[in-house]
């Protein structure tokens, strides 16, 4: 599933433009959506409406086909993303522009990493229009290279 970080560079090099349309197609859903969540998180209980339990959050249908696709495409980075800490400082400033198309990758593959932990972090990103603008800056990025 996940890509070795030394040879992303060599994959992302042999994608068609018909592959990148793959992934470049679901920009105009995201930016469509507005909630990411289909079930899940703070819900009343039946026995007690003013109690609440946490259940797994069950993100859309858009959220796994961009998954997916970074997948078949093989764009999912395996890397040590822990202890990526200018990963942390671009995500927490949204700072996205200008960024290469490999520290874009990882960002996308740490948010997805980090949601195996903290459910609803991958939502979060979503929601914030982070993943959309990262989605977009690859776009270009790639786009100035065909």
């Amino acid at each position: 599933m996940y890509n070795d970080l030394k040879n992303i560079s060599s994959t992302i090099n042999k994608l068609s433009k018909k592959d990148w349309k793959k992934l470049f197609d679901l920009i105009p859903e995201i930016e469509q959506t507005e909630d990411f969540i289909e079930s899940g998180g703070w819900v009343e209980t039946a026995d007690n409406p003013e109690g609440f339990v946490i259940e797994p959050i069950i993100e859309k249908k858009i959220v796994w086909d961009l998954i997916d696709t970074l997948d078949k495409l093989d764009l999912l980075i395996a890397f040590n993303w822990v202890n990526w800490k200018e990963g942390r400082e671009i995500a927490s400033k949204k700072d996205f522009e200008n960024r290469d198309t490999i520290t874009l990758l990882k960002l996308i593959s740490m948010f997805i990493r980090v949601n195996r932990f903290f459910d609803g972090e991958l939502e979060g990103r979503f929601s914030d229009r982070s993943m959309e603008r990262i989605l977009k800056q690859i776009k270009k990025n790639v786009e100035s290279k065909l």
